[in-house]
């Protein structure tokens, strides 16, 4: 056998090793459709985010703090808003939104020495309330967040 060859498959079969098997995505999409048909009516009520909160976890009993939601006052441009959703630890986060027809943005799956730490860029038509969600020792809290859009970014 050639030296490359060895060297290549010997770090191969290193990195399989190293590499965890519990790194596998769920497609919530798949597993709870019923969330993604949760539309928002109108967005001074949080209704649509409510329910799609309930879809997902089960319950919409959620508490005020231990989760960390970073987004800006104002957008100029609704098409890339930053988002960031963080915690201390947990089990599953969440991100929802008021201002589009579909209420659930994004859910994370954190497996057990995750970093629950996220950010992703999402698409807002117009002003509304972003709420990040993280299920922490079987409880649900919450952040949230007004960000005021000055041009749409759903063809606004």
């Amino acid at each position: 056998m050639e030296r490359r060859k060895f060297l290549g498959l010997g770090a191969g079969l290193f990195a399989a090793t190293i590499i965890p098997a519990s790194l596998v995505a769920a497609n919530f999409r798949e597993t709870k459709p019923e969330a993604w048909k949760v539309m928002n009516t109108k967005e001074e009520n949080m209704d649509g985010v409510n329910a799609g909160i309930k879809a997902i976890f089960g319950t919409d009993k959620v508490e005020e703090g231990k989760v960390k939601l970073k987004a800006p006052d104002i957008a100029e441009n609704g098409a890339v808003i930053p988002i960031t959703a963080s915690t201390a630890k947990a089990s599953k986060i969440a991100i929802f939104q008021s201002a589009n027809p579909e209420s659930v943005v994004a859910v994370f799956d954190i497996p057990a020495n995750g970093v629950p730490d996220y950010s992703i860029r999402i698409k807002m038509q117009k002003t509304g309330t972003v709420v990040a969600v993280a299920e922490i020792d079987g409880k649900l809290y919450k952040a949230s967040k007004v960000v005021k859009v000055t041009i749409g970014g759903c063809g606004g």
